[in-house]
Parts: structure tokens; C-alpha cells; sequence
């Protein structure tokens, strides 16, 4: 999908870029958020790219890193 989108010239978005987005609009809620990192991890689908947004994207919800 990556190389679709790159030969097109279409952008692409990450999940947790587009839940920025709508956070930033109004579209969802802080609490949203949380709820939805909270089933990431529940549910052993958190990677890598959603983790280092978790303390960057939306340090505002979540604070800084821990480290």
C-alpha cells in the first residue's frame, strides 16, 4: 500500500496521526484517546510507531517519556 500511495503521490497517514488530527479538530476526546491506547495495549497491538507517539503526538494526554 505504501508503494501505491508513493506512485500516486498520495500521503500517507498513520493511525495515530489521523486520531491527532481529530483530536486537534474536536473529533474525539482526551478520554477517547485513552481508551483507545488502553485497547492497544489490552490487546497486545501496540507498535513501535503508536508507543513513541504515546509520549510525544499526544504528550499533552500522556505526559513525557518515563526515561
Amino acid at each position: 500500500m505504501h508503494l501505491l500511495a508513493k506512485d500516486f503521490d498520495i500521503p500517507i497517514w498513520h493511525g495515530y496521526e489521523l486520531l491527532a488530527k481529530m483530536r486537534t479538530h474536536k473529533v474525539v476526546t482526551n478520554d477517547l484517546v485513552r481508551e483507545i491506547y488502553e485497547a492497544l495495549e489490552r490487546n497486545g497491538d501496540m507498535t513501535a510507531s503508536w508507543n513513541k507517539a504515546k509520549h510525544t503526538t499526544f504528550v499533552k494526554v500522556f505526559g513525557k517519556a518515563p526515561f
